[in-house]
């Protein structure tokens, strides 16, 4: 299967680089692509709990707040979060 490279700068590139590495443009490309698919993993990489519970406790110090907090209830969130003008039955 074939692809074809319309622009001449990034026909350029491919072969600058393929003569840079010693290899074919193919190789040159399938390693490169290669590079950035797995950074672009990275970037898109969910955070592990430890991760998740480490910022949250920097954020806490940051703000000069100290946990753990205590359980808040459905009904306790509702009246927090009710906004007025807003019933539930609308």
């Amino acid at each position: 299967m074939a692809i074809l490279i319309k622009n001449p700068e990034v026909e350029r590139k491919a072969r600058e680089l393929a003569a840079r590495r010693g290899m074919s443009i193919t190789g040159a490309l399938g390693e490169a692509l290669d590079r950035e698919l797995e950074a672009a993993r990275e970037e898109r990489r969910r955070p592990t709990l430890q991760e998740i519970v480490a910022a949250t406790e920097d954020l806490h110090a940051k703000a000069g707040v100290r946990g753990p907090f205590p359980a808040v209830t459905k009904a306790e969130w509702d009246d927090i979060n009710e906004v007025p003008g807003m019933a539930e039955d609308e």
